[in-house]
């Protein structure tokens, strides 16, 4: 019983130790790891260093060395990371970044609740092209387009100007009656053979 008791302490004394291991920690903002001493060589050009306890270097966010503890430091370390972040997908089962994946969760709801709008042959149309749409289909509705002599549809500027045209056309017509009215009465005589005749002073 005795030995057991004795072996029960010593265990009890070496975790102690081990956990109390003093190991060395840069300060410096890209340091991310905690070595075993302090000649490491990835602690060569570290400024200020620190020593304090492992379970204080992993409380800090900190992992083994890599050159201090070997590769299978590395590799634990590397599975733990790999189980902690599982990477997000899109619709299509590729990766996606996760910032992305947030937008596209935001998009495919934004897609579901509104149904976008068409135009008059069925194609989408952007919502503030679709409310201008609206407007159009109901002022053309409301509106009854002007044709012209042969039945086809007129735009309203033609039609105007078609009517300015045939006013002024009809004035033109007007003038040049007028026109030959006043020479049909300034017309001098001729004479038999063709001549003008000077008429008597």
């Amino acid at each position: 019983m005795k030995k057991l008791l004795m072996t029960l302490v010593a265990l009890v004394c070496l975790a102690a130790t081990a956990n109390a291991q003093t190991v060395y920690v840069s300060t410096g903002d890209g340091a991310v790891a905690y070595h075993k001493s302090k000649s490491c060589s990835y602690l060569t050009n570290s400024k200020n260093v620190k020593s304090m306890t492992a379970s204080e270097a992993k409380k800090m966010g900190r992992h083994e060395c890599t050159r201090c503890y070997g590769t299978a430091a590395a590799a634990a370390k590397k599975t733990v990371e790999k189980k902690a972040t599982t990477q997000a997908r899109d619709e299509k089962g590729r990766f996606v970044k996760k910032a992305d994946a947030t937008t596209k969760k935001a998009e495919t709801t934004a897609k579901k609740t509104t149904t976008q709008a068409r135009d008059e042959k069925g194609r989408f149309v952007k919502k503030a092209d679709a409310t201008t749409k609206k407007t159009e289909t109901a002022a053309k509705k409301t509106t009854t387009q002007a044709r012209d002599e042969k039945g086809r549809f007129v735009k309203k500027a033609k039609t105007e100007k078609k009517a300015a045209e045939k006013s002024a056309k009809k004035e033109k017509k007007t003038v040049e009656k007028s026109i030959n009215d006043t020479k049909k009465k300034a017309t001098p005589a001729r004479d038999e053979k063709g001549r003008f005749i000077k008429k008597a002073a």
